[in-house]
């Protein structure tokens, strides 16, 4: 199985989010999969500084799946007050295998702020 993280349902790769990302996404594609197995993704906050324990349980989903599938993915909705910065990581188990058949770490970091020189064009003052 292989997983990659997102902001968006089919968008590009990214490990990186802003604490006010609306939704992070873990897009899988699964390999052996049989119709009857369960998937469940579970998204961990590994270092969020005073906000909560290492290692934490934020969030889990379970689905259902008919087979083998290229476009799966877990969801994860913005908490009230946004993101907490820091390290996380989710994994994904196949039916109640204690070993995650998959997993994929990000990062939420703050929003980087642009310079007044960002667009603009600096004088040389000749």
């Amino acid at each position: 199985m292989k997983v990659k993280m997102s902001d968006e349902l089919g968008g590009d790769e990214t490990t990186t989010f802003t604490p006010d990302t609306e939704k992070i996404y873990a897009l899988f594609a699964t390999e052996g999969a049989k119709k009857g197995d369960k998937l469940r993704g579970v998204l961990i906050a590994e270092d969020v500084g005073d906000v909560a324990p290492p290692n934490t349980k934020v969030l889990e989903t379970k689905l259902d799946v008919e087979g083998d599938t290229d476009d799966g993915d877990f969801n994860f909705s913005k908490p009230t007050k946004g993101w907490p910065l820091g390290k996380y990581r989710v994994e994904i188990n196949l039916n109640e295998n204690a070993e995650p058949a998959a997993s994929a770490k990000f990062t939420v970091a703050a929003a980087k702020k642009k310079s007044k020189s960002d667009g603009e064009k600096e004088s040389s003052g000749d």
